[in-house]
């Protein structure tokens, strides 16, 4: 999808597809990552993003969202080898080329979200630390448990939903409860858009466990369904909050601010001011946080609360082992 983003007399005037763009404005593309806008999670950070930059900067908007990881090297490699629109932006999702030409932009300057790569002329990397806040997640899941259980689905195997799983297991433990099951939905992305198979996952789950961590993009949707359909069993929101999803079973929410990340990005560079390297935010730098679902609040806000310098601790820790 393309489109010009113009704002005349505070109002955001969007041109499909139609008319002469104008080559002069900044160029934005972005590459979602699987399940792509309406995942109410990760994606939809995103375009919240784009959405507040747009307030008070004209672009250019190209969005693809791609089936899985081959499509999505595929479009980047498309994108970064044809003609450079100057100023031209490009944000992707932990999808760089693995190859020796990954950091060959043509030219363009490239935001990586959620990544760690290496550093390369014109890329910034943003990583966001979200052992902490799913270590208080932890917390929150044994406050409303009466069996002090808990269990986690991840969309996949890999190192960045693996920090969220370490952090509540650290967190569950900590409050004196159990992690009873850890299971991953796929050996692909295909298992962060995967609801169906989430939530037959999390009605089996229920059994032996009151509360369930989803780790697993628009895949959470699913385990919302289950718990709202079995008394007294809970889940937990991610990278966005998702309370308003359900009102009675959602506990509370980790969030990644993606969304700042990209409006910063944007203002940067229309202004003339890109900054490459890498970013690592956090609990303690506003970037990530578990935001307390309200219908919650007596229950686990104070535990939460108090937890705070416990997950900061456990985190810096977990950072080091990693490293090794």
């Amino acid at each position: 999808m393309t489109i010009t983003i113009r704002r005349y007399i505070g109002v955001l005037l969007l041109m499909v597809g139609c008319g002469q763009q104008d080559d002069r404005l900044l160029h934005v593309n972005v590459l979602f990552a699987t399940g792509g806008i309406g995942d109410r999670s990760y994606c939809d950070d995103v375009y919240a993003g784009l959405v507040r930059a747009s307030l008070d900067t004209d672009f250019h908007l190209t969005t693809r969202s791609p089936s899985g990881r081959a499509e999505a090297a595929s479009i980047f490699s498309e994108w970064t080898d044809g003609p450079m629109q100057d100023p031209e932006l490009i944000f992707t999702m932990a999808v760089l080329p693995e190859s020796g030409t990954r950091c060959q932009f043509g030219g363009r300057h490239v935001v990586e979200l959620d990544g760690n790569d290496g550093p390369c002329p014109g890329l910034k990397t943003v990583s966001y630390r979200s052992f902490a806040p799913s270590f208080l997640a932890g917390v929150a899941a044994v406050a409303v448990s009466p069996r002090r259980k808990a269990s986690v689905i991840g969309g996949m195997d890999i190192k960045i939903v693996n920090e969220f799983v370490r952090g509540f297991v650290a967190g569950v433990t900590f409050a004196g409860g159990t992690v009873v099951d850890i299971e991953y939905l796929s050996t692909t992305q295909v298992g962060f858009a995967s609801p169906d198979q989430a939530r037959a996952v999390a009605e089996r789950m229920f059994a032996d466990a009151d509360v369930v961590f989803p780790v697993a993009g628009g895949s959470g949707m699913g385990v919302f369904e289950a718990a709202r359909e079995a008394p007294g069993r809970y889940a937990f929101g991610m990278d966005v909050d998702q309370s308003w999803l359900g009102r009675g079973v959602i506990v509370g929410s980790v969030v990644r601010r993606l969304d700042l990340s990209v409006t910063q990005a944007i203002h940067e560079e229309a202004a003339g001011e890109f900054v490459e390297g890498s970013m690592s935010l956090g609990l303690g730098e506003g970037g990530t946080d578990l935001v307390v679902n309200e219908v919650f609040a007596d229950r686990v806000a104070a535990l939460v609360a108090a937890a705070r310098d416990e997950a900061v601790a456990q985190e810096t820790r977990d950072l080091a082992e990693q490293s090794q």
